[in-house]
């Protein structure tokens, strides 16, 4: 019964990460608007995919190094150019349907890669969980890595196809340029919030 409690808690961690505005949720967003649901879940499955293999490096590799936590802080000044450079292309989306594929696997991939934050919050809220479950049961770092991102996954496509039911409302011509105008800038504020806080560790460490 314990193990069962822990594992239905893990998959609320998911449901609550899944559904904390940022990045991703700003990217499947922007691809709801510009392409419709279906072609918006192309950036929630690759965020997905890109996530279960950091995730899968980081409980594999964690107790094998001693890594200093500022590694960590220093590589989201590279998901911070990523987003920028994600948000300089959604500021020139003009209209709904564009053939540019915004958000490639690999942009995807660089921005989950450079997201110094997701690191911390796998390694300071995962892993001791992860690793509990394991001592309870053998594989639970791995049950815990599949029930944590069936959680985010649940909450992101849902987040997303709620809000892909207002699609109709906010693609009126005049109003695309500054719907996603606003999308650019969202991305930009989470490069800057990523960075400030970056920076603030490393000068206070």
């Amino acid at each position: 019964m314990e193990i069962i409690t822990q594992i239905f808690s893990i998959f609320l961690l998911g449901l609550v990460a899944g559904a904390i505005p940022g990045p991703v949720i700003a990217a499947a967003f922007t691809e709801a608007l510009r392409s419709g649901f279906s072609k918006s879940l192309r950036v929630v499955y690759r965020s997905f995919a890109s996530e279960v293999i950091i995730a899968s490096f980081i409980l594999a590799i964690f107790f094998l190094f001693d890594i200093d936590p500022r590694f960590f802080y220093a590589i989201s000044f590279i998901g911070a150019a990523v987003l920028a450079w994600m948000a300089f292309q959604v500021w020139k989306v003009k209209e709904i349907g564009g053939s540019e594929e915004i958000f490639t696997f690999r942009k995807v991939f660089l921005l989950m890669l450079g997201n110094g934050l997701l690191w911390i919050f796998w390694i300071t809220i995962c892993v001791p969980q992860a690793f509990l479950l394991n001592k309870a049961i053998a594989g639970g770092s791995i049950l815990f890595l599949v029930f944590f991102e069936a959680g985010w996954l649940l909450s992101t496509v849902s987040m997303v196809f709620v809000f892909s039911r207002f699609r109709d409302l906010l693609i009126k011509k005049k109003v695309v340029p500054i719907v996603f105008k606003f999308f650019s800038l969202l991305l930009v504020f989470f490069a800057v919030k990523m960075l400030v806080e970056s920076v603030a560790y490393l000068t206070t460490r």
